[in-house]
């Protein structure tokens, strides 16, 4: 059996801890591929000259800057032949103890194993009422059933990276959404301290994310205002019709269900992203630069 890691990479990262980390946790045979954001050359000329001997380690460049679900979806083209792949997002150090749990759940025969974190102190309360306020949303909307797990650390086995690669385009809403009907799945938990820094450059937000957002933020402020003057009218005994009164309330409580809603779709859309481009996909594999990686792939 031989697996295969993809690591996007959207800033500099240490190779030599990387690889370290990886070669240390998984005693399968195995090769590690880079997958560069354009206007990276330093740093893919490091790679080269770091690893001239060894042909485990290879790597790719885009000829632009792009999201690394993009450099995911053109490496996960590259990984068919491999029993499996790993995804393990160039944002943080490679975890020994989650590369081994995925690839012990993998072979129990798993064939996508996903990471979910939690975090520890107040930060993990305020993590499980959005995460179960999302999944409400999501489940109101009627959409699949996402797992809140990590959109760029994961195990995919051979037979769903084919699958998913039959519709390069909607690679990542693939990855994210349980949409599989017959693979057996599992998700691998860690615990980390609400203390640790994110790297930020890897999260996209995209135009209808902050559409979303405002426009959510905008609907619940619309909707306290007409509670608020309501209550307040009721209190004052204003001189007001019982009509007003009930579009009123009835505009408050619209408001705050198309707060709700608006911000589920926000979340969504950060996590599934958008479709991507055919042609624009189809424009990245024919200029991008390889190294020891074969024509083939």
């Amino acid at each position: 059996m031989k697996v295969a890691f993809i690591i996007p990479v959207l800033d500099e990262i240490d190779l030599q801890k990387t690889t370290k980390y990886i070669n240390e946790s998984c005693e399968l045979d195995h090769d590690i591929i880079f997958a560069i954001n354009g206007k990276m050359n330093s740093f893919f000329t490091q790679v080269r000259t770091t690893f001239l001997s060894d042909a485990s380690v290879k790597a790719f460049m885009l000829d632009r800057p792009v999201n690394e679900h993009k450099l995911i979806t053109i490496g996960m083209e590259m990984t068919e032949d491999y029993d499996a792949t790993i995804i393990y997002s160039g944002k943080e150090e490679p975890n020994k103890d989650v590369v081994r749990a995925f690839i012990s759940s993998w072979q129990a025969g798993n064939k996508i194993v996903y990471l979910r974190k939690e975090y520890s102190g107040i930060k993990k309360l305020g993590v499980k009422i959005k995460r179960a306020f999302y999944k409400l949303g999501i489940k109101w909307l009627h959409i699949f059933k996402d797992r809140c797990a990590e959109t760029d650390i994961q195990l995919l086995d051979q037979d769903v990276v084919k699958t998913i690669n039959q519709l390069p385009h909607k690679n990542r809403r693939l990855r994210v959404l349980d949409s599989f009907v017959g693979y057996q799945t599992d998700i691998i938990q860690l615990e980390i301290d609400s203390k640790m820094k994110e790297n930020k450059s890897y999260d996209e937000v995209t135009t209808k994310v902050k559409t979303y957002g405002i426009m959510s933020i905008l609907s619940i402020l619309i909707a306290l205002a007409c509670i608020i003057v309501g209550v307040i009218g009721i209190a004052m005994t204003w001189p007001i019709s019982v009509v007003i009164y009930i579009v009123l309330f009835t505009l408050g409580v619209f408001g705050i269900i198309m707060s709700f809603v608006l911000s589920t779709l926000r979340t969504l859309n950060f996590r599934v992203g958008q479709i991507i481009d055919t042609a624009e996909l189809k424009d990245l594999r024919n200029k991008l630069e390889k190294y020891n990686i074969s024509n083939k792939n």
